[in-house]
């Protein structure tokens, strides 16, 4: 069997790219290093690395290996923290998804003192409007919009937040201003892809697709450029609707707007150090947002 040692070693040698590099960064002899590396391989019955004169470099199976077995080791070290003092530096990598809008709006500007607090944390971002399954993708956690369905993911409410029906004054110009569904039936709309139909108080909505983009940014800066009626989340135009750029359209018309803003994250209550301490983030990203909406 395998020590955690030995895995160690394995992420060095594949890091460094050479046995030498790898004995000289853990402090240990080219001799230990090998010996491990053959154990490894021995005991999973897998050929982790090509080998010549010069360096190592790693086969499918050790690219596929080292995939899987980095995070665990991650979530080890802080495993031990969490056993020990709870301190020290957040390090390693955190996988996040998120709509673009709530990316570039909420979190982008706070991510450069977040960045000076957690240097040795690096974060990669799946900016995408679609829904992404945390476990099949490997993500550490997730910001989402609109109300949850029931799974084995932790969540809590970040901020309230409704869809409304808006569009530049522009294109109202152009076109009148709607005052029924049947209005909005005979109008442009810009949409995302699965934005094809949506129920009303006066009842369903089903709309010809003029300009479809898969991107929410994308769909705001239609509206915006007067292209037609677009369906989104308040907070994602918030300034547009309070510089005029946007106006919203036959307000209340939407039977079931609520589409709150949730922090959902995989296994336990508790989740790991890196993952509270986005939730942290996120958490002051849409404070103000939350105040805003109490004191109009």
């Amino acid at each position: 069997m395998y020590h955690v040692n030995d895995l160690l070693t394995f992420v060095s040698v594949a890091k460094t790219g050479g046995v030498g590099s790898a004995a000289q960064a853990l402090g240990i002899s080219a001799a230990t290093v090998s010996h491990r590396i053959a154990k490894l391989e021995e005991v999973l019955n897998l050929k982790l690395f090509h080998r010549n004169s010069r360096r190592v470099q790693l086969t499918n199976e050790g690219l596929i290996f080292l995939d899987r077995i980095e995070p665990l080791l991650s979530d080890l070290r802080e495993a031990e923290l969490e056993a020990g003092s709870g301190k020290g530096a957040l390090r390693g990598h955190l996988r996040v998804t998120l709509s673009p809008w709530i990316l570039s709006r909420f979190i982008m500007p706070l991510l450069d003192e977040f960045q000076t607090e957690h240097p040795d944390l690096t974060i990669e971002f799946l900016a995408v409007d679609r829904y992404v399954s945390l476990v099949d993708e490997g993500i550490d956690c997730a910001i989402r919009v609109g109300k949850l369905s029931d799974s084995n993911l932790r969540a809590r409410k970040l901020c309230d937040n409704d869809r409304i029906i808006c569009a530049s004054p522009e294109f109202f110009a152009r076109h009148g201003t709607p005052t029924s569904v049947e209005d909005l039936r005979q109008m442009r709309w810009a949409c995302l892809p699965w934005q094809t139909r949506f129920d009303t108080y006066e009842g369903q909505l089903s709309v010809a697709r003029r300009i479809a983009v898969s991107n929410s940014d994308m769909l705001t800066d239609a509206a915006v450029q007067g292209l037609g009626l677009a369906v989104k989340s308040r907070l994602a135009v918030q300034r547009e609707l309070e510089e005029g750029a946007l106006v919203e359209a036959l307000s209340g018309l939407l039977k079931s707007p609520a589409a709150p803003i949730s922090f959902v994250h995989a296994g336990s209550n508790t989740p790991g150090r890196k993952v509270r301490a986005f939730s942290e983030l996120a958490d002051q990203a849409f404070r103000a947002a939350s105040r805003k909406r109490l004191s109009a």
